[in-house]
């Protein structure tokens, strides 16, 4: 009866101490966001450590980082420069690497990506550094922080609320901490300042103070025509942007692996081979893949069609014009 105890007290432990993680591919233990504020640009830097829980050949990454970068470079622990590559999708920047191996199960990776970027403030009522950040994977611990040269500017407002402040040197910081963070959970970092005070660099206002015109009535005439003629084209470029918008819709609604598929898919013309597809998505398991592409085909998605040993990936009627 003892030793039965025993053998049973023995299974229930290894049962509980079978990980939550062996669900996932791969798991993102800690991220760091330094955003470097100077009189001309921002300089970003990003460190993400990545643990392979199960994906046989977990060999790179991407994600979206807000504005317009120059100068990317991504590094490895030891300072080696990473394969990646960037491209500019509407006021983001879609950012892929590859690691110079496979990591193993169980192997880890420390990647840093640095960039310089020279549109995240903006001028409204007053001056504003924003921050966008979408999760690209599950993130146990992430930390945010905008790096201040002192005396420029002085800050009054920041949201959220910064979890500390910072002096050293000649910076001040703010700082965010976030544990938990899920696959993509949006954040939106902000600081205002003061405009009276030294602005960083000469940004056009967004709202320019109204002219006011003359009491011409020919003017006013030219004016109306030229709105009319302007909607006109309007209307045409959205009838013929249709198809997109449709895309855009499916982005938003479906959930964040769904939701990649679809894009890469439209990325590539609409038409894909199942192998490159899993090539492009380097996050997913085959056997992940494959039950993410079930349900958008029965949901009519997409359309798969048989062509030697591989599979044609279509998007389905629902996104086509």
């Amino acid at each position: 009866m003892k030793k039965l105890i025993i053998f049973l007290f023995i299974i229930i432990s290894i049962t509980c101490q079978i990980p939550v993680s062996a669900q996932e591919d791969f798991a993102c233990m800690g991220c760091t966001i330094d955003v470097d504020i100077s009189e001309k640009s921002e300089h970003v830097t990003i460190r993400m450590i990545f643990l392979n829980l199960g994906l046989p050949d977990f060999n790179g990454f991407y994600l979206y980082v807000p504005g317009k970068v120059n100068n990317l470079t991504i590094t490895d622990d030891v300072g080696n420069i990473l394969e990646s590559s960037f491209s500019q999708i509407g006021k983001e920047t879609f950012v892929r690497f590859y690691f110079n191996r496979s990591l193993k199960l169980g192997e880890t990776a420390l990647v840093k990506i640095e960039y310089k970027v020279s549109d995240l403030i903006t001028k409204e009522e007053n001056y504003k550094l924003s921050f966008p950040f979408e999760s690209p994977c599950d993130i146990r611990y992430l930390k945010m922080t905008f790096n201040f040269e002192k005396g420029i500017p002085i800050l009054s407002e920041f949201k959220p609320s910064p979890s500390r402040l910072e002096s050293v040197d000649n910076k001040v910081s703010v700082v965010w901490y976030k544990e938990g963070v899920k696959e993509s959970e949006k954040f939106l970092f902000e600081a205002n300042y003061d405009e009276r005070y030294a602005p960083l660099r000469q940004i056009d206002d967004k709202n320019p103070p109204k002219e006011e015109t003359p009491r011409n009535p020919a003017l006013y005439i030219m004016i109306s025509v030229a709105i009319i003629f302007f909607s006109l084209i309007a209307v045409l470029l959205l009838t013929r942007k249709h198809g997109h918008k449709k895309i855009d819709v499916a982005l938003n609604v479906l959930d964040s692996r769904e939701s990649r598929i679809i894009k890469i898919i439209a990325d590539n013309g609409g038409l894909i081979t199942q192998a490159k597809l899993f090539e492009q998505t380097t996050f997913f398991s085959k056997p992940t893949l494959s039950r993410v592409l079930d349900k958008l085909l029965k949901r009519k998605l997409i359309e798969k069609e048989e062509k030697g040993r591989t599979n044609i990936i279509k998007l389905g009627e629902k996104l086509k014009d």
